[in-house]
């Protein structure tokens, strides 16, 4: 452990301690809440894209055991846009400063806090739920943050799954696991609903693909740690047009300026994609029987849209950010290394070691069971 390091946890254990008194001002532990008792629901979320999609079921599950309740989200600009269409919310709240996010709470009365950032050190989310009133407040316990919590906060656990993580959270509410009943009629309703102008324009933007197979790759990822290398990924749609594929290729410009169309040799069969809004991003995807990416946020919007995947996962933990279900492949490299969670690596071997001819071996793989 190096200096930087143990300093940290030297602040972390001190913060700990300096909290706990304010547990007591902050009101203590509380029964779970009576479900008839509560009106008014406050879900954080405001960070990433993927962070969102993964907690849709949970927003269900919510609407689901407080059927009386309205719930209101805070959301991030960026995510903001997931939401839309969601019957399961209420109300989005567009978090962009503490002042803000104090006049509104002010003109609430929330009756249950939640703050569902299970891997985060900082104390801001924990002290909204307090800021914002609610009686009932629940997250995770991470050096102090739980002092801000009305329920015994569960801890952070690398070896559960999002989904298990939150349903953690759930428990402390006294909400069970859906039962399989639940899950099934659930699944016939969309996490990310679209309207019918978003289908047609999704339509029309794929139309140069008409009679494809329908296949999007997205080279895109928050950190360059967990960007397998962008040639590899035009390699991969070169091959795939060629086997006769439509390829949707997404590269953002404001991700990859310097992108240029002739990377792509093979244009009779690849849709290049420079500019999509979130909306229409999601809408494409729905329309494609396999997304191949990164670990990033749309892996985990292709989750939310049953959409199957192949995905290259890095330096993240792997069980918590691992898509659920049999639709989804991982390629990973579990080096004596990993998982660092360095946002820059120096040698990216984890990922520099996974080839073209496995992506393309997992994407057959894929396709073939989808097709029988």
């Amino acid at each position: 452990m190096d200096a930087k390091q143990s300093l940290k946890k030297l602040y972390l254990a001190t913060r700990t301690l300096l909290l706990w008194p304010i547990g007591h001002l902050a009101g203590g532990f509380r029964p779970p809440p009576d479900p008839v008792a509560i009106k008014e629901i406050l879900f954080l979320r405001h960070d990433r894209i993927g962070d969102l999609a993964l907690s849709l079921p949970t927003l269900r599950r919510l609407k689901q055991a407080f059927p009386g309740a309205r719930l209101t989200v805070v959301a991030s600009p960026a995510n903001q846009d997931l939401l839309r269409h969601n019957a399961d919310v209420d109300e989005v709240f567009v978090y962009r400063g503490l002042g803000s996010y104090l006049r509104f709470v002010a003109r609430h009365h929330f009756d249950l806090a939640i703050d569902p950032f299970h891997n985060s050190h900082q104390l801001l989310p924990a002290f909204m739920t307090l800021l914002a009133g609610a009686r009932h407040r629940i997250g995770f316990a991470l050096a102090g943050r739980e002092v801000f919590f009305t329920r015994p906060a569960p801890s952070y656990d690398e070896t559960k799954s999002f989904h298990q993580l939150m349903q953690l959270l759930l428990a402390s509410l006294g909400i069970s696991e859906a039962t399989a009943k639940e899950t099934e009629k659930a699944a016939t309703i969309p996490l990310l609903p679209l309207s019918p102008t978003e289908q047609r324009e999704a339509a029309a933007m794929t139309d140069p693909l008409l009679g494809k197979q329908l296949i999007a790759i997205h080279p895109g990822a928050f950190y360059p740690s967990q960007k397998w290398p962008l040639d590899r990924f035009t390699e991969v749609a070169q091959e795939l047009s060629s086997q006769g594929f439509g390829v949707l290729f997404f590269a953002p410009t404001k991700e990859f300026p310097d992108f240029a169309p002739a990377r792509l040799k093979d244009d009779s069969g690849i849709l290049l994609i420079r500019e999509a809004s979130l909306r229409q991003c999601i809408a494409i995807l729905s329309r494609c029987e396999l997304l191949i990416c990164n670990n990033s946020g749309p892996l985990h919007l292709a989750w939310a849209l049953g959409i199957r995947t192949v995905s290259l996962m890095g330096p993240t933990v792997p069980a918590v950010w691992w898509p659920q279900g049999q639709k989804h492949k991982v390629l990973r490299r579990d080096l004596p290394c990993s998982p660092c969670n360095l946002a820059i690596c120096p040698t990216h071997d984890c990922l520099q070691n996974i080839t073209v001819a496995e992506v393309l071996s997992a994407v057959t793989n894929t396709v073939s069971e989808e097709n029988e």
